[in-house]
């Protein structure tokens, strides 16, 4: 778990440092709501813990068995830097994770009873079947950063190695689609190939960026379309379980 942690404690000093996420010295990183006392996401050297709860083994269970191959923090941070630099970063909307579990109703429900015993909530989004799109946070502030976590019973996904488990940092953006695209070309010089997420007509609303592998966890980078409409999915689109 070492070597995933620090990757993504590394990838996240690289963002301009916000209310939302605080970088505690060079030893832990916070990802936070405006209207709760409660961390929503610890990542240290050596875990990834959200509301409290330590994730690394839900991580670890069914690692992925490819290589490690991973991008430079350098080309990460081309991409970061652009876009603070051109006043094009709005927000990190989401930290979120993704893994197998035996059972989604048992572990929906490990979830429900956790989040009760915070201020925050629970939400969930329709999702394809044999998965489950669960968010922590509270949506009373829109603009405020949510944790994803996926939970996926089975799927008929040819390649879910490339996906399963996965680390995934997500952000809106102030670009189009095509811009997106342009700009994660750039920065990796084709070693990365941007993937259209979510597609709505002539809209590219998502692109991901697969950064790669390390210790059988994937990471991504999630750049979203200006025109994503975070409020709508949050106040329209996601149903409160807690």
């Amino acid at each position: 778990m070492e070597l995933v942690a620090n990757k993504i404690f590394d990838v996240l000093k690289l963002f301009p440092e916000s209310e939302a996420v605080t970088i505690a010295g060079q030893e832990k990183a916070f990802l936070k709501t405006s209207t709760s006392q409660h961390e929503l996401m610890q990542i240290t050297h050596d875990d990834i813990s959200i509301l409290g709860v330590s994730f690394s083994d839900k991580l670890f269970n069914n690692r992925s068995f490819l290589k490690d191959n991973l991008v430079q923090n350098i080309q990460i941070k081309y991409i970061i830097d652009q876009l603070v630099s051109q006043k094009l970063f709005q927000r990190i909307n989401h930290l979120g994770i993704g893994y197998r579990v035996a059972s989604i109703q048992e572990e929906r429900d490990f979830l429900i009873a956790r989040v009760k015993e915070t201020d925050m909530h629970l939400y969930e989004e329709e999702a394809v079947e044999g998965s489950a799109w669960l968010f922590i946070g509270d949506r009373a502030n829109w603009q405020d950063p949510m944790v994803e976590i996926v939970i996926v019973e089975h799927t008929n996904d040819k390649w879910p190695e490339y996906w399963l488990p996965h680390f995934q940092i997500d952000i809106d953006t102030c670009l189009n689609g095509d811009e997106i695209e342009n700009l994660v070309r750039e920065a990796f010089a084709g070693k990365v190939k941007p993937f259209r997420m979510i597609e709505n007509e002539e809209f590219i609303m998502l692109v991901r960026s697969r950064l790669g592998v390390v210790s059988g966890v994937n990471i991504f980078l999630d750049l979203g379309f200006e025109g994503r409409m975070t409020r709508y999915h949050r106040t329209r689109l996601l149903t409160e379980l807690v």
